[in-house]
């Protein structure tokens, strides 16, 4: 992966089924970012997720039940196969239900990076300075693009981190490439 390109999406994996950590490791746009059976339980779940902020939870179906405090950190998935689970867990906050092994690698990886195209909420001059800094400016450069001044650009700057819940220029970047784009 070039320096230029999008980061890899962060994934924590919780109770993951073997297989499915085999294609997320093999892929260059994810990067699992706990340790294999980490976290054991729900309550290391939240303070991995806190510790490690990952932009995905992939859940597992003993986990489903706590889809709605960990979608407050990041998009959650649920592999699981029980129907019943599956909708609790969506209601709950979760992003989407996998059905194990009802997908394939490339099938998986496009679901994710869709994920990582959330609507990103972001105002029309929120949008404006995210183009910018996704094309590389600094915030002198857009300020002077934008006929705003620098102290301007770094309320919009710090707007735009809260709203994404990221804290850099490149994690902000990362998410506004990966969005979709209008057709």
């Amino acid at each position: 992966m070039s320096s230029d390109g999008p980061l890899p999406l962060r994934v924590m994996v919780v109770d993951g089924d073997p297989a499915l950590l085999s294609v997320l490791e093999d892929s260059d746009e994810l990067n699992v970012v706990n340790e294999p059976g980490e976290p054991t339980a729900p309550g290391e779940a939240l303070e991995a997720a806190e510790r490690l902020r990952p932009d995905l939870v992939i859940l597992g179906p003993e986990f489903a039940a706590h889809a709605a405090s960990l979608s407050r950190r990041a998009r959650v998935f649920v592999v699981c196969s029980e129907p019943n689970a599956a909708t609790a867990a969506l209601r709950e906050g979760a992003s989407a239900h996998l059905t194990p092994d009802r997908f394939t690698p490339r099938e998986l990886l496009e679901i994710f990076r869709d994920a990582g195209r959330a609507d990103l909420d972001l105002s029309a001059r929120e949008a404006e300075v995210m183009d910018l800094i996704a094309g590389g400016r600094s915030n002198g450069e857009i300020a002077r693009e934008l006929f705003l001044s620098e102290k301007t650009v770094k309320n919009h700057v710090n707007r735009i981190y809260a709203k994404l819940r990221v804290g850099s220029r490149a994690a902000a970047i990362t998410l506004w490439r990966a969005r979709p784009q209008p057709r």
